[in-house]
Formats: structure tokens, C-alpha cells, sequence
């Protein structure tokens, strides 16, 4: 019997699911370390309070309603919750409420990471399918007129041309997807990073890009430690970043510059891309890093680069901050972990 209590005991408070017990007055009767947590209370603060003592003005809430009507009819009760905290930012809780004798068992775990998931697949489904359609349209209408109009090789070539460009759009959301895709899936492969070495090679890649010759790369790297990331995930991250940056240049203007800046922080890398492009509206930049969410058409694209680049630092280990004003210009600032410390592989 001892035995069974202890493992009770484990599962009740090693469990990252939050739970409570109430009695029928809705006094608290005992809660589990992950409860209390995510209250910031410590258990004698809670066990014998009264659920009003703990929420103040929860009486007025559709939760406290939820209680009493589970209570009334035992009927279990599964609802989704948004909150904000104050370091978390916006997170959703799933809370489970049930008869439990004659009061109330509460769960609560959170599923922020979930709902996201959900809300980015359904997004995918209805953008990536309306984006490839789009294209795939164009190419076959054009195959059919020139079925049954091309008369000589100049038409011919024209047609030719405007599927070929079609083709490349198809081309450039699958390659996208796929980058997104093996970036959230794939495992981390670590490498000493030579970032002179890696800029040089971004910049390689973008060189052919629309704009590019007319901007001004500015490189200013200070890396004195060792530092080890994945090169791949890395590569990604900065060619995604600074392809943003050629799109969004100011056009007719002689002093386009993006400025690249790597610099040793906390034992980890700061990387700093700054530009003074068009900037991007302060109502918009809340959602910049959200799936096929373009700020503007002044350019065309896919909408997942920014994406792309906030899952490729999550795996990374890191975080980005926007600094940007319209038509002046945008930063973004990344901090990335050292993934080799002291000789050992994190």
C-alpha cells in the first residue's frame, strides 16, 4: 500500500500536467508541483484556500460557471484557455474539469506549442494549395493558347518564356516547403564556424538575385572564441534574412547598404542584419514571422522566409528581436548559443 501512495506521490508531482483538487465548496485540497509553478505559489499558500481567495473576481468568469456546472451535473468539461504571462507571452491551456467524490479534479497543461501547429497546418493547406494552383493555372492556359494560336517561333519563344517564369514561382514554394519542413524535422549537425567563410557563401548564393549589385555589404566580423552551430541551419538562417533585405530595398535611391555585424555575446554569437530598406509598418511586424504572412507586395515571394528563420533559430536554441521604422529602415538581432562548450557538444 506504502508502495502504491509513493508512486502516486511521484506521478502527482513529476507530471508536467497541472493539477488541482477541490472539495464541493471549492476549497483547495491539494495541488501538484506543476501547479504551482505556473501559479508562482508555494503549497501551503494554496491547500485550504478557497478557488476565490486564490483568483480574485473569478466568481464573474465563465470558468467559475464551469465549476458550479460540473459540480451540479457532473458532466466533465474540456475548455481552451489563452493567457498572458509576463515572460511567456500569450500561452493556451487545455483545462479538464471533473467530478472527482464529491468536489472537483482540475488539469491544465499547456498546448500553445499544439495550437500553433494546428493553426500553421490549416494556414499551409489553404495558402500553399491557392499559391502553387495560381501558377499551375497560368501554365496551362498558356499551353492551350499557344495550342491554338502560335503561328511562328517569336510567339512561341514568348509563351515559352512566361511558363518558364511560372514554373520557377511553382518551383521556389516547393523549395521553400521543403527547406521548412527539413529545418523543423531534421537533426543538428554541429561544425566549427567560420563566419567570414559563411557570409562570403551566403552572399555567393544571393548574387544573381534582382537589386543585388546595387547594394552595399557591409561586413564587420569580431568572433574570437570558438564557436560551433550547425552550418546548414546557420546558412539558412542569414540567406533568408538577407534575401528579405535585397527585396525590400528602397528603389531609385544610390546608397542601398546592408550591414552584417557578428560579434561574440554571453558565451554565445550576436549576428546583427541591418538595412535601410523600406521598413515594415509597426501593425505588421507582430506577425512577420507567421507562415506565407508578406508584409507587402512591393516584391514577390513566398511568405515563408521569415518563418523559416524564427523555427531555424528555435532549433538553433536562440532568439531574434525586429527593430524597424517605414521607410527607414530594419535590424534584426539574433543571439545564437555556443553549441561547444568546454570541449563537449550540448
Amino acid at each position: 500500500m506504502n508502495d502504491m501512495k509513493h508512486l502516486r506521490e511521484a506521478f502527482f508531482d513529476r507530471t508536467k500536467e497541472a493539477f488541482a483538487i477541490f472539495d464541493k465548496d471549492l476549497n483547495f485540497i491539494d495541488v501538484n508541483e506543476a501547479l504551482l509553478q505556473s501559479l508562482h505559489f508555494k503549497k501551503e499558500q494554496i491547500v485550504g484556500k478557497n478557488v476565490t481567495e486564490i483568483s480574485p473576481g473569478i466568481k464573474e468568469t465563465d470558468r467559475y460557471k464551469l465549476y458550479m456546472q460540473v459540480l451540479q451535473t457532473g458532466t466533465p468539461v474540456i475548455i481552451d484557455e489563452a493567457r498572458m504571462h509576463p515572460s511567456l507571452g500569450n500561452f493556451i491551456s487545455r483545462i479538464s474539469i471533473f467530478k472527482l467524490g464529491e468536489g472537483l479534479g482540475l488539469t491544465a497543461v499547456n498546448i500553445t506549442d499544439l495550437k500553433e501547429a494546428v493553426d500553421e497546418l490549416e494556414t499551409f493547406v489553404y495558402k500553399s494549395s491557392h499559391d502553387m494552383r495560381a501558377p499551375i493555372a497560368s501554365i496551362l492556359g498558356l499551353i492551350n493558347v499557344a495550342d491554338n494560336e502560335i503561328k511562328d517561333i517569336k510567339t512561341a519563344k514568348q509563351y515559352l518564356n512566361i511558363i518558364k517564369q511560372q514554373t520557377e514561382r511553382l518551383d521556389n514554394i516547393m523549395q521553400k516547403l521543403i527547406e521548412t519542413t527539413s529545418i523543423r524535422q531534421g537533426n543538428k549537425v554541429i561544425h566549427l564556424i567560420n563566419f567570414h567563410q559563411l557570409i562570403e557563401d551566403v552572399l555567393k548564393s544571393l548574387l544573381y538575385m534582382e537589386g543585388f549589385k546595387t547594394i552595399r555589404f557591409e561586413q564587420n566580423i569580431s568572433v574570437e572564441q570558438n564557436f560551433y552551430s550547425d552550418k546548414l541551419l546557420l546558412t539558412s538562417l542569414l540567406q533568408n534574412i538577407i534575401d528579405n533585405a535585397i527585396k525590400y530595398k528602397k528603389e531609385n535611391i544610390n546608397n542601398s547598404f546592408i550591414k552584417i555585424t557578428v560579434a561574440d555575446q554571453n558565451g554565445g554569437i550576436r549576428i546583427i542584419v541591418e538595412d535601410n530598406g523600406i521598413g515594415i509598418i509597426e501593425t505588421h511586424q507582430k506577425d512577420v514571422f507567421k507562415m506565407f504572412f508578406r508584409a507587402t507586395d512591393k516584391a514577390s515571394g513566398s511568405g515563408l522566409g521569415l518563418y523559416t528563420v524564427n523555427h531555424t533559430i528555435k532549433k538553433l536554441g536562440g532568439h531574434i528581436t525586429l527593430d524597424s521604422k517605414e521607410k527607414d529602415g530594419t535590424t534584426f538581432t539574433v543571439y545564437l548559443p555556443n553549441e561547444k562548450v568546454d570541449g563537449q557538444t550540448k
